[in-house]
C-alpha cells in the first residue's frame, strides 16, 4: 500500500491565489492536441485504405492503373490464371464493353489500314504460328480489318513499349506478339508492379491529341508455359487465350457474362472456344462498318 503524500508546506509569506486569479486552464490546449492526434490517425487509416483499393486488381482491366518505372498511362489487360470455383456464379448478361471512349465513341484502329504484326516466339517451346493465324483469321472475319505478318522480331516487351509510347515509332509492325517462359513473364509482371496473377496481357497504344480516338500500336505478352495446350478446344487453350488478347488489342474490355470470351471473373464457361455473340457485336462496331478514320 502506497504511503499518502503529505500536503505541501506553504511559506508564511506566500499568499494563496484567489479562485479567480489561478493560472489559466490548459483544457483548450489539451483538447486541440487530442483533436490533431485523432485527425492524424484518421488520415493515416484513409491513406492505407486508399492504397489497398488501388492495388486490388480483382477484375483485370477494371482494376487500378499499375504504377511503374515505365510510366504506364493505361492498364494492361491480363488474362487471369484459371480458377476452378465449383460454386455456380451469378448469370449476368454482360454483352460487350469498350476499353476506351473518346467523344462518346470507342477508341479503335483505322479499319481502312492493314495492321502489321511481328512475332517474338523465343520463349515458346512449340510452334505458335498455326494458332496465331487462325486467331487473326477470326478477328478479321469479325471486324473486316486485315492483318499482315512482317516476320519475326527479337524485341522485348519493355523495348517495344518504350519505342511505341515514348518515341511514337512503329517501324515495320504495329502489333508485337511476344511469348516468354513463366519466369520471364513473372519478372515482367513485377516490373509493372501488377499483383494480379495472369497468363497473358495486352497493351494498346492510342494516339495523342487529335489522334487519341484511334490505336496505332499494341503489344501482347503470353506466358508460354501457362496455357492448356495448343488449339481452341478450351477457354484457356493457347488459341482461345490469343483470341481474348486480340479482343483487347482491337478495343474490347472485360465483361461479366461467362458466355463471352472477354469474360473475367471466378465462374468462367470453361468449354468456350470462340467469341460469343456479345464479343462479336463489339468487334463489329470496332471494325469496317464503323467507317474509316482520318
Amino acid at each position: 500500500m502506497a504511503e499518502a503524500t503529505p500536503p505541501p508546506v506553504v511559506p508564511p509569506t506566500a499568499v494563496p491565489p484567489r479562485r479567480d486569479e489561478r493560472e489559466p486552464a490548459r483544457t483548450p490546449l489539451f483538447a486541440a492536441f487530442v483533436f490533431v492526434f485523432l485527425l492524424s490517425i484518421v488520415l493515416g487509416v484513409l491513406a492505407v485504405v486508399s492504397v489497398l483499393q488501388d492495388t486490388s486488381g480483382t477484375d483485370l482491366a477494371g482494376g487500378a492503373t499499375p504504377s511503374s518505372s515505365l510510366g504506364f498511362t493505361g492498364t494492361p489487360s491480363p488474362t487471369p490464371r484459371p480458377t476452378f470455383d465449383p460454386s455456380p456464379g451469378p448469370r449476368v448478361d454482360g454483352g460487350f464493353r469498350f476499353l476506351e471512349l473518346v467523344g462518346g465513341g470507342p477508341v479503335r484502329w483505322n479499319p481502312c489500314d492493314t495492321i502489321t504484326y511481328a512475332v517474338n516466339a523465343a520463349g515458346a517451346t512449340t510452334s505458335v504460328r498455326a494458332d496465331l493465324r487462325e486467331a487473326i483469321r477470326r478477328v478479321t472475319r469479325a471486324t473486316g480489318i486485315e492483318f499482315r505478318s512482317v516476320g519475326a522480331t527479337r524485341e522485348t516487351f519493355i523495348r517495344a513499349y518504350e519505342r511505341m509510347r515514348y518515341d511514337g515509332v512503329i517501324r515495320k509492325a504495329a502489333l508485337i506478339l511476344i511469348w516468354v517462359d513463366h519466369d520471364d513473364y513473372e519478372a515482367i509482371r513485377q516490373r509493372l508492379n501488377d499483383p494480379r496473377p495472369s497468363i497473358a496481357f495486352a497493351k494498346t497504344m492510342a494516339g495523342l491529341y487529335a489522334d487519341r480516338d484511334q490505336y496505332f500500336g499494341g503489344i501482347i505478352v503470353m506466358d508460354a508455359d501457362a496455357t492448356a495446350g495448343r488449339g481452341f478446344g478450351y477457354r484457356y487453350a493457347h488459341g482461345s487465350v490469343l483470341l481474348h488478347e486480340l479482343g483487347h488489342i482491337m478495343g474490347l474490355d472485360h465483361v461479366k457474362d461467362p458466355d463471352q470470351l472477354m469474360y473475367s471473373g471466378r465462374h468462367p464457361n470453361f468449354g468456350l472456344r470462340d467469341y460469343g455473340s456479345g464479343d462479336l457485336e463489339g468487334l463489329r462496331r470496332l471494325g469496317e462498318e464503323a467507317g474509316c478514320l482520318q
